[in-house]
């Protein structure tokens, strides 16, 4: 490792269960590599003042890397995500770097390498074979690249970065490819080809749009409450602010403790006050739901972002 990377600051951001367990290992890791400048941060990354919190020990401009990370978010997610990096790096100043917008021709690049004409088959074998066993689907979102759709995704993509204050600036990541292990086993003109496929694929540079005309009055935020009530096996819920991976786990406590005495058998979740629901958020709702039976849970009173995400995530078609 070059000099230069061991002073540097380092503070590693995850949901809490993942730096929980995987931060004394990465510790250990940095360790031997000379680096001591490091931390961990339970964060949600559509949860603002969690991710400011993480960087209040920061000395100077923040780099902020991501790997994977924007392929699993809705299209809701992806707005809260930008915002909350565009204000980071508005007040620390800095950038965003990611190959994440391009994870779809980065590795249909590899496929390609490896397996010549017949690596589009391959990936919809594969697809088709994960879908069969999997629970969840994850959608083309508003950052995603295609290879097979390359100048309509990438429209879609910019103009999405546009709306949420975001410049970009595109660097070919064949410009930066280190020596990957995992080619090691294969033939020279293999590891060629790759490097050849990785010049039309690009790491993003993201930097905030000084001309984006949103105000501080946007990010105003109420804190995070639940309370709930139980009366003849009917539940109400009132929830206030936030719900996220950060706050999830409380909604979840409570639902618990008043679903103590005996489960519901409808749920009103009241939404008058709610600003936002992630996906974590969604997940506690679903559980709510396989407990009392589709259309036997409804909300009222959400607004326009909240219902959106409903409809988005299909939601909408479970609560009354």
């Amino acid at each position: 490792m070059h000099e230069e990377f061991r002073d540097k600051h380092y503070i590693g951001c995850d949901l809490p269960i993942v730096t929980d367990e995987l931060a004394p290992i990465v510790s250990e890791i940095l360790a031997e590599r000379g680096i001591s400048k490091k931390e961990y941060h339970g964060v949600d990354a559509t949860n603002y003042q969690s991710l400011r919190d993480a960087a209040a020990s920061a000395e100077g401009e923040l780099c902020i890397t991501t790997e994977g990370l924007v392929t699993l978010f809705n299209d809701s997610e992806l707005t809260e995500l930008c915002t909350n990096v565009r204000r980071l790096l508005e007040e620390f100043g800095g950038c965003w770097i990611t190959a994440d917008l391009e994870a779809n021709p980065l590795f249909m690049s590899a496929m390609t390498a490896i397996h010549g004409e017949a690596a589009f088959e391959k990936l919809i074998k594969a697809m088709n074979e994960v879908s069969d066993i999997s629970d969840t689907k994850i959608d083309v979102n508003n950052m995603t690249v295609l290879r097979f759709d390359y100048e309509k995704s990438l429209k879609r993509v910019t103009d999405f970065l546009h709306s949420v204050g975001l410049k970009w600036e595109r660097v070919p990541m064949a410009d930066y490819l280190p020596e990957l292990g995992s080619l090691a086993a294969y033939p020279d003109e293999t590891k060629a080809a790759y490097k050849k496929e990785l010049e039309n694929v690009y790491a993003w540079i993201l930097t905030p749009d000084e001309n984006y005309g949103k105000g501080a009055a946007d990010y105003d935020s109420a804190d995070f409450g639940v309370k709930a009530s139980m009366s003849d096996k009917k539940m109400k819920i009132t929830l206030r602010g936030r719900v996220d991976s950060i706050t999830a786990p409380e909604l979840l406590s409570v639902y618990e403790k008043t679903a103590a005495g005996g489960t519901p058998e409808k749920i009103a979740v009241d939404m008058s006050a709610l600003e936002y629901i992630s996906s974590a958020g969604l997940r506690v709702l679903l559980m709510m739901i396989k407990q009392v039976g589709t259309g036997n849970l409804t909300v009222t009173g959400q607004n326009k972002t909240v219902q959106n995400i409903l409809e988005q995530t299909g939601f909408a078609d479970m609560v009354g």
